[in-house]
């Protein structure tokens, strides 16, 4: 018995596949509303109740003018407390059941993909959005939907704890690809960052032939100098990217290094493929391996500069802070003692 009740409290669901199967399933997530007739009954003596409380308050006003006060008091009380009691009952019974008349319009449209919109969900059962809205907390707090969720702006429900995370990687994607659209207006609006975002650009697909050709040699001292090149290089990069006016300098690198650090490179590739040694190869090998060095040595140098141009920065911006409070008599020194 115990075992029919609790299928019984299970959604079953039954489809028919392309192919004419019929199949029939449990949604697990889901359980059928419990206790519709104990609600029932509450609008059957909910209704009697307050028919009688009515009816005895109408008794009770035509008694006004002839029966004691003591006495009207007393029915008042008693019969409009049996008509509040069945008005409560029938209102609490009604609102239940119609919930659950509700939950089964609802879930026509939810056993199939297993999320709608509010909107959908309040055009199926003919209620505004606000309605649906408390309905759906009310039948998650009852336990119908044991896995009920709804978005941030509470625009979508979802079903199920699976299509809720679909739902978030879908939005984080969707956040994303907005703030990527918004950057892209925003550079597109800005010549210097046009500039600056199609030089990193073409800086990045060089970064990307050093470390394919990198993982192509099979030599681990110059594969570790290609290492500390692409570190140097991408530290460069995020120096001119907060600094803009930098651009200068990215563009020598560009045009000039980069493009020559890959041309040795694929040379030493070649090199290292060929199948006939020679003592040639070897010392064009140990060449540029010394070529690299001093190109990692040049970066290294470009990067020191770049530092030393914001240290510059900062010290003649706290010069000249200095020297404002100074003026205002806000610090002491040598030449504004303050008073």
């Amino acid at each position: 018995m115990g075992k029919n009740k609790k299928k019984q409290e299970l959604y079953e669901r039954q489809y028919t596949t392309p192919n004419k199967t019929v199949v029939k399933e449990v949604l697990p997530a889901v359980r059928k509303p419990k206790g519709i007739s104990e609600y029932r009954g509450k609008i059957t003596w909910g209704g009697l109740l307050g028919v009688f409380g009515a009816w005895k308050l109408l008794g009770t006003l035509e008694m006004i003018g002839y029966a004691s006060p003591f006495s009207l008091i007393k029915n008042l009380v008693i019969f409009g407390g049996i008509l509040g009691i069945g008005i409560y009952q029938f209102l609490k019974g009604k609102n239940f059941v119609n919930r659950a008349d509700r939950y089964t319009r609802y879930m026509k449209l939810l056993e199939h993909k297993q999320y709608a919109s509010i909107e959908e969900l309040a055009g199926a059962v003919a209620k505004n959005a606000k309605t649906v809205i408390k309905d759906l907390e009310f039948m998650i707090e009852q336990k119908w939907f044991l896995e009920g969720r709804f978005d941030d702006r509470k625009s979508q429900f979802m079903l199920t704890d699976k299509v809720y995370e679909n739902y978030k990687q879908m939005e984080q994607g969707r956040l994303l690809k907005e703030q990527e659209e918004q950057e892209k207006q925003r550079i597109e609006s800005d010549p210097v960052r046009r500039e600056l975002s199609q030089l990193l650009s073409e800086g990045n697909r060089y970064v990307k032939e050093i470390r394919r050709l990198n993982d192509e040699i099979i030599g681990e001292d110059i594969s570790s100098q290609l290492d500390k090149i692409e570190e140097i290089v991408a530290s460069i990069f995020e120096i001119v990217k907060r600094k803009p006016e930098k651009m200068p300098e990215l563009r020598k690198l560009m045009q000039y290094y980069l493009p020559m650090t890959i041309k040795v490179v694929t040379s030493y590739r070649d090199f290292e493929n060929e199948r006939v040694p020679s003592e040639q190869l070897e010392e064009s090998k140990v060449e540029i391996k010394e070529t690299l060095d001093k190109v990692q040595v040049a970066f290294v140098a470009l990067r020191e500069k770049l530092f030393r141009e914001d240290v510059l920065d900062v010290s003649t911006d706290l010069d000249v802070l200095e020297a404002m409070m100074s003026q205002e008599g806000l610090i002491e020194d040598e030449f504004h003692p303050v008073s």
